[in-house]
């Protein structure tokens, strides 16, 4: 065979795998175009009870849920501090959205209570006084549970909501019926639906340090983002950090009749005819060359949300670019773009502090954080409650603010430390405090404008204060006035009449005498009075 017809030959074969690897890409191509199934949620958060004392974390539990649900691709409906009649309005717009929808998960923070075998779900504005009145003031979880099983579909009910609860202090004095806690809710009515509580039925749960969350929602938050596990095998690993994280005091409840696994965060795969993988194995056999690795990845919907959680932890203006340069229309664009405006605006002031030379990631990393390098620091309690602040505006939960740093503060350092890749300890070193301000500088600056904002609105709000006082002072010396020249003028018999007349706010009365008549009946009637009193205090 001569040389042109070798050459001929190969091009008939090249041009088959090319054919074959068109067709490749065109089965595909419907596969990978697929929307995911659509998953709803429904998170509620109730702190500010007007009747019973407010609870501390509820709403920041659920903006929590319902941040790390929306990361994970649900649609989210939420309300946080709702009444009566905005409860059951989200209800009802979760039910309609649940039509279509793969999976609905449903999860509720605040008071909760149990009377016979139905749990209720309180809203802020609730004021229970009977039985009854949790008919017309309270939601009734079998409400919720019949808008999630209209249809086949996973469900998931998360209820944050067994904390101690005064409401029922209240109704137990009229109802043997009410108990602590919530009652277990049965599941085997109903294929595909899982319930979980915070605590055993008819047990108390904690409700957390305040300025933080509950040990359930800080554990569930912990755990439902893992990639590729169940949410039973979630719940179970919720279950141990609670347990061990309260002392053995509380045990989370779950029960489930879910057959298989359902995954919050699974690891999407792609389509079961992979273009680059259809293309390599065409061309192997049709032109010998040297073999190609198959791409290993995530689904673009997957590094979506990955690159998000690492721009949100970094928190500067470069990482929401990064985002904005690889998802210009991706879920979290348009909270990207809000972000960088705000780091934008805040660059002056953030530029005072700017990172000193020689702070660097390798720089940091070499050096090791302990209690001689934290106490060499003399830090004041004024520098360690700053500290503490930036943390939180970091997006990690130092708890309440310290003069000292406790187990929380240590926990939030020591997390902060892993998202920098820095020895992960628990204290500071000067460097890495220097590092911490750089990095949550421009969300700094803006806190404290906005104090500033509030105290000046505070300092404005006193002046009308006091106005609004002066002026009632001022009516209240015309009134008087006005009342002492009525009596003057009864006095002198120009104005005698036989019906009662008001002068300005105060009503004054003729009866045809003189106001000192008046005055000294009054004054006899009071000492034949006070005389009787006395008699009888001084014979005992």
């Amino acid at each position: 065979m001569n040389c042109a017809s070798l050459v001929s030959v190969f091009h008939a074969r090249l041009a088959a795998a090319l054919a074959l690897v068109l067709c490749a890409f065109a089965l595909a191509a419907p596969a990978s175009a697929a929307l995911p199934e659509r998953r709803v949620a429904l998170v509620v958060g109730n702190s500010a009870y007007t009747s019973v004392p407010p609870l501390a974390n509820p709403q920041r539990d659920a903006k929590g849920v319902s941040a790390a649900l929306k990361r994970l691709g649900f649609e989210v409906v939420e309300g946080y501090d709702l009444k009566m009649e905005d409860m059951t309005s989200k209800v009802r717009e979760f039910a309609q959205k649940l039509d279509g929808a793969k999976a609905g998960l449903v999860y509720y923070a605040g008071h909760g209570i149990a009377v016979g075998d139905e749990n209720y779900l309180i809203p802020v504005d609730a004021s229970l006084r009977s039985e009854a009145d949790l008919d017309f003031r309270a939601v009734n979880v079998q409400l919720v549970l019949r808008q999630m099983q209209r249809d086949e579909r996973v469900n998931i009910v998360i209820l944050d909501a067994c904390r101690d609860n005064p409401f029922a202090t209240q109704l137990q004095a009229k109802s043997r019926a009410v108990t602590r806690g919530l009652t277990a809710i049965e599941t085997q009515s109903a294929s595909g639906i899982l319930i979980a509580f915070a605590t055993d039925p008819r047990s108390t749960a904690l409700d957390g340090e305040r300025d933080g969350n509950s040990p359930f929602t800080s554990a569930l938050l912990k755990h439902i983002e893992t990639p590729e596990v169940s949410i039973t095998t979630v719940m179970d690993r919720v279950r141990a950090d609670v347990w061990e994280s309260t002392g053995k005091k509380q045990k989370p409840w779950t029960n489930s009749s879910i057959i298989g696994e359902f995954k919050l965060n699974p690891t999407l795969k792609l389509a079961s005819v992979d273009p680059a993988v259809a293309a390599t194995k065409t061309i192997d056999a049709a032109v010998p060359v040297p073999a190609a690795p198959s791409p290993v990845g995530l689904d673009r919907a997957q590094l979506d949300v990955k690159t998000w959680e690492v721009a949100e932890r970094g928190n500067s203006a470069a990482d929401y670019r990064a985002y904005l340069d690889s998802f210009p229309t991706g879920q979290f664009a348009s909270f990207a773009r809000n972000r960088l405006a705000s780091l934008e605006a805040a660059k002056p002031a953030a530029s005072v502090t700017a990172t000193p030379a020689g702070v660097t990631d390798e720089a940091l990393k070499q050096e090791t954080g302990s209690a001689e390098t934290e106490t060499a620091m003399k830090l004041s309690a004024s520098d360690r409650r700053e500290l503490q602040t930036r943390l939180r505006l970091s997006g990690f939960q130092p708890g309440k603010l310290a003069a000292t740093f406790g187990p929380s503060q240590r926990k939030a350092i020591t997390e902060w430390q892993k998202t920098r890749g820095i020895p992960e300890t628990g204290f500071l070193t000067p460097m890495q405090a220097t590092a911490l301000r750089a990095q949550s500088e421009p969300a700094y600056q803006r806190a404290l404008a906005e104090e500033a904002s509030r105290k000046a609105a505070a300092r404005e709000q006193a002046p009308k204060t006091r106005k609004v006082v002066d002026e009632g002072e001022a009516m209240y010396q015309r009134d008087l006035a006005r009342e002492r020249g009525g009596a003057t003028q009864e006095a002198s018999g120009s104005q005698r009449g036989t019906a009662g007349a008001y002068r300005g706010q105060v009503r004054t009365r003729d009866s045809g005498g003189s106001s000192g008549a008046d005055t000294a009946g009054a004054a006899a009637i009071g000492g034949l009075i006070g005389g009787a009193i006395m008699g009888g205090i001084l014979g005992r």
